[in-house]
């Protein structure tokens, strides 16, 4: 009977887990291993965003140039905002990254085989603002390079009350971050964006701030973050993108809510992830 037991135990902890798989886009996610321009903010712990990406374009000169934030979602895919993807850019992507100027022996580069806007993106009404990046060659994680949680269900988004914001953006003192910076930001009132930025902020957007700082030029595509229980376990979930805000960085700033985007996501993923490696020229679709 003893024997009977603890099997049915393991039995129950095997569909546990498999329906925490389920529920989640990347099964081994939002995980940090660490204990414990974003204006007001403070340096990051190295290693303790293993999602962010640093994506940047290379040059006709064949430079690079830092472009925005951005999040390792799955195993080949990045998610950040559209109006980081134009059709000229030839884009490429850091993860493990934690200073701007330079390399560090945690970070590795990846190419960019495709970029994808949400066709219903508008620059001129700043709504629908996500996008997704392909990469080459298949991310394989590590303590510094991780996924961070995606649920494939939008139902089981959490509501949470503050959340935490990282970039390498626009600081009181430079204009590209030297270290990866973090905030943490509370969710507000739709009223506070119409305040501060005169525009009305749609179900399919967050409106959240600081009260001395704030997300800047730079952070676009970055992520709103926030440690919630899963199963029983503690990960990370991205709730919002950094889309726009105030032109100096102290007020309300506008999010793109994931959750109004989870269908989008998967089509993405569903219709464009590989097992192999494909050699693909860069190029940019519109996809809803």
């Amino acid at each position: 009977m003893a024997g009977i037991a603890v099997l049915l135990a393991v039995f129950k902890i095997v569909l546990i887990l498999q329906r925490c798989m389920a529920q989640l886009l990347e099964p081994n996610c939002g995980l940090t291993g660490i204990t414990n321009k974003i204006m007001g903010g403070q340096n990051a712990e190295h290693g303790a965003n293993p999602w962010m990406a640093y994506i940047y374009k290379i040059t006709k000169q064949n430079a690079t140039e830092f472009v925005c934030g951005g999040t390792l979602i799955h195993k080949e895919f990045i998610l950040t905002a559209a109006h980081c993807i134009l059709n000229d850019d030839i884009l490429a992507v850091r993860l493990g990254a934690y200073f701007s100027q330079r390399r560090s022996g945690t970070s590795k580069d990846f190419a960019v085989t495709n970029a994808f806007r949400n066709k219903l993106y508008s620059y001129a009404e700043q709504n629908h603002d996500i996008g997704m990046l392909k990469l080459s060659p298949e991310v394989q994680f590590n303590a510094f390079i991780k996924p961070v949680c995606i649920f494939r269900d939008p139902i089981q988004f959490p509501q949470v009350s503050t959340y935490k914001a990282t970039g390498w953006g626009t600081t009181e003192f430079e204009k590209v971050a030297r270290v990866l910076q973090t905030l943490e930001v509370n969710d507000l009132d739709a009223t506070e964006c119409y305040n501060a930025l005169w525009f009305r902020v749609t179900e399919k957007q967050i409106c959240a701030g600081h009260p001395v700082g704030d997300t800047c030029t730079g952070d676009s595509g970055g992520p709103l973050v926030q440690q919630v229980n899963v199963n029983g376990i503690q990960r990370y979930v991205q709730f919002g993108i950094v889309s726009f805000g105030g032109s100096e960085c102290r007020s309300a700033g506008v999010y793109t809510r994931v959750s109004s985007y989870i269908d989008w996501i998967l089509r993405v993923v569903n219709n464009y992830a590989t097992h192999k490696r494909i050699n693909l020229q860069f190029r940019t679709r519109t996809l809803i």
